[in-house]
């Protein structure tokens, strides 16, 4: 079973294969074969000899894993711009690393508090002509960034009036009697 971007539960039907391709004649391969996740069925190529549906599964669930990490690179690559960096030292570079990751990290976050109304808001403004993919980071990022872009004052001036109404219930809090 599998729950989709909707929180709906599916029925997934996988099933596996021995094949053998030309270029490679000599190698055993497995295509194991999903269906139910989208219009088309999955087909996946490994050299494993799954024996059970077990074995089956794990090699899917292990494909999904290196998909999300793979789409995690290429996302930070694609919307940071994550290989055009100005900075030379190794130092440095694990720095900027370090910041893009808490920022992917907090969209991260961001994602998967669905109903509030900044999200609802942001969602709108990424201007998406169909509906958010299942890595919806990309959206959340468009979004994020069109906001940010019309202010002129920066992102100080948010983090001010945060921590200002943070203050100001801490005082509020220490003048009622107990």
């Amino acid at each position: 079973r599998y729950r989709n971007q909707n929180n709906k539960e599916r029925k997934l039907k996988f099933s596996y294969a021995p094949i053998k391709l030309p270029a490679l004649k000599d190698t055993e391969l497995t295509m194991v074969i999903v269906r139910g996740h989208g219009i088309n069925p999955t087909m996946i190529i490994t050299n494993l000899n799954p024996n059970s549906k077990r074995l089956t599964l794990a090699v899917l669930k292990a494909y999904i894993k290196r998909w999300r990490i793979e789409e995690y690179f290429r996302f930070k690559k694609q919307k940071f711009d994550f290989e055009n960096f100005r900075v030379r030292s190794l130092k440095k570079i694990r720095n900027l690393d370090l910041i893009l990751s808490i920022a992917i990290g907090f969209l991260a976050l961001f994602s998967n508090q669905k109903k509030t109304k900044l999200r609802v808001f942001v969602k709108k403004v990424s201007e998406r002509i169909f509906d958010i993919p299942d890595f919806e980071y990309y959206a959340l990022a468009d979004g994020i960034r069109k906001i940010l872009a019309k202010s002129y004052t920066g992102i100080a001036s948010f983090l001010k009036s945060y921590y200002k109404k943070r203050r100001s219930q801490k005082r509020l809090r220490l003048s009622l009697p107990l």
